[in-house]
């Protein structure tokens, strides 16, 4: 009879063992998931960009005394606002914001 050519080792049971190799570290770095937004959520916020750059635009112009501006800034930052809550309402949302 021949001599094996490895010899038996001890190995544990997996069931038994405490611990397992970690190969992953899933909890080391929190991942951050970035969510694309949708096409409507994108142009509503640019809309809502827009309506408070507006508003500080309508701030500025009351400070210097030009209600005409002031007014038409403060319109655009509501007509603004109105859009965007339009995207944000989709398609079967739109009558019911609309009925408000």
């Amino acid at each position: 009879m021949h001599p094996p050519e490895h010899t038996p080792r001890h190995r544990p049971d997996p069931a038994q063992r405490d611990e397992q190799m970690t190969l992953f570290a899933h909890g080391a770095h929190p991942t951050t998931t970035r969510t694309r937004l949708s096409r409507n959520e994108r142009m509503a916020l640019r809309l809502e960009q827009l309506a408070d750059d507006w508003e500080e635009q309508a701030e500025q112009e009351r400070a210097a005394g030009d209600q005409l501006t002031e007014r038409r800034f403060r319109e655009q930052a509501r007509d603004a606002r109105r859009s965007a809550a339009l995207l944000r309402a989709g398609p079967g949302g739109v009558s019911r914001l609309l009925a408000s």
